[in-house]
């Protein structure tokens, strides 16, 4: 990885292979000559930095610096990051950047549009000037943006043989945003929660459910196709082997970019009580079985299933904290992630202090166990 100040990256050859990118879109990053962009994803300390991930990471951040607005907006488009554009057109990308700034198309592409790749050019040579934090500054960060209120904080974390960024969500999952695979967590059953429950499949449930005008449900939708599964794989009245994963579509989460579901049985039943016992050993056989499923699904998509949202499994009604939750997850991982595995991994809670404990857990990319 290049370090010193001289060997940063020239604006210049920035612009020259933001302008590749923009012609090309996202789907087509693999094979483009992008020597330039590739040094500043070193530089920025990605991990996987000559592969078309670590660009995509190194563009989403330059793009979430320019602060919002016009300029933001119009960015998310000329580039494909925004939700559902990844394989748009240069075309429907110009024209849908063109409407953030209330302009002709013809007039964003001779001047709008350059504007647009400089500023992003200039982002990404701020991020390879930020001096890489210590591991304690790292931790104070990630607490000073939570206690801020900011619902996305990215973690990093030595798994698979790779250093890897885990972006970490703080909200309720009706607010995940372009994330392909979004996995809940559900009991041996495999039937989800009631809708007013608070816990991860309840909120998938209502977050996928298709409403009226009114608001109302009409069509329990992801319920009711994995009731279907249910049905076809003949488990009506009987629980799956613990660690089983399902596969439904989104439902109305397929209009905030996600595009499957993974049910994983994880939970079963207490003879004590209402609630669930979860395993490490349970949730290790479900995270195989997600990657498993998720890698024969991949290239059946267009473009390709590339990310990945996992909840704490167990850290609510299996009583589980979250920092053990968080090692059985990367115990989990180091078993089923290659160095070259192509997924981008998201945690997401709706608790902040679970969040909290979690950031905490997490020095020198290792979770405590």
């Amino acid at each position: 990885m290049p370090s010193p100040e001289h060997a940063l990256p020239f604006h210049e050859r920035l612009v020259e292979d933001l302008n590749l990118v923009r012609r090309s879109g996202l789907i087509r990053l693999r094979g483009l000559p992008l020597d330039g962009l590739h040094e500043a994803a070193g530089h920025c300390g990605l991990p996987g930095e000559s592969e078309p991930g670590a660009i995509e990471e190194l563009l989403r951040r330059a793009i979430d610096g320019l602060g919002g607005g016009d300029l933001s907006d119009a960015a998310k488009y000329t580039f494909g990051t925004a939700s559902g554009t990844r394989g748009w057109t240069i075309g429907d990308r110009r024209r849908r950047a063109a409407q953030s700034y209330g302009v002709s198309v013809e007039r964003f592409r001779k001047h709008h549009e350059r504007l647009v790749v400089e500023q992003v050019a200039e982002e990404i040579v701020k991020l390879c000037r930020t001096r890489p934090a210590s591991d304690g500054e790292t931790v104070s960060r990630a607490l000073d943006l939570l206690r801020q209120g900011q619902t996305t904080v990215p973690l990093t974390l030595p798994v698979g043989g790779a250093t890897r960024e885990v972006v970490l969500h703080v909200v309720a999952i009706e607010l995940l945003r372009d994330i392909d695979i979004v996995v809940s967590s559900e009991n041996v059953a495999m039937e989800m929660s009631k809708l007013f429950k608070k816990t991860v499949s309840a909120a998938v449930r209502r977050a996928g459910a298709k409403r009226n005008t009114a608001g109302e449900i009409i069509d329990d939708t992801i319920q009711r196709e994995l009731t279907e599964w249910i049905r076809e794989h003949g488990r009506v009245g009987f629980p799956v082997t613990p660690g089983t994963v399902a596969a439904t579509g989104p439902g109305s989460l397929a209009d905030e970019g996600v595009r499957r579901i993974y049910h994983a049985g994880v939970a079963t039943p207490r003879t004590d009580g209402d609630d669930y016992s979860v395993s490490a050993d349970v949730v290790a056989i479900a995270l195989r079985n997600v990657f498993r499923l998720a890698a024969r699904e991949r290239d059946g998509f267009s473009p390709p299933l590339t990310s990945i949202c996992l909840p704490l499994f167990g850290a609510g009604h299996g009583g589980v904290p979250a920092t053990t939750s968080l090692a059985w997850i990367r115990a989990a991982l180091d078993q089923e992630l290659r160095d070259d595995a192509p997924w981008r991994l998201h945690l997401v809670t709706h608790s902040r202090s679970q969040a909290e404990d979690v950031v905490r857990s997490v020095t020198s990319g290792t979770a405590s166990a």
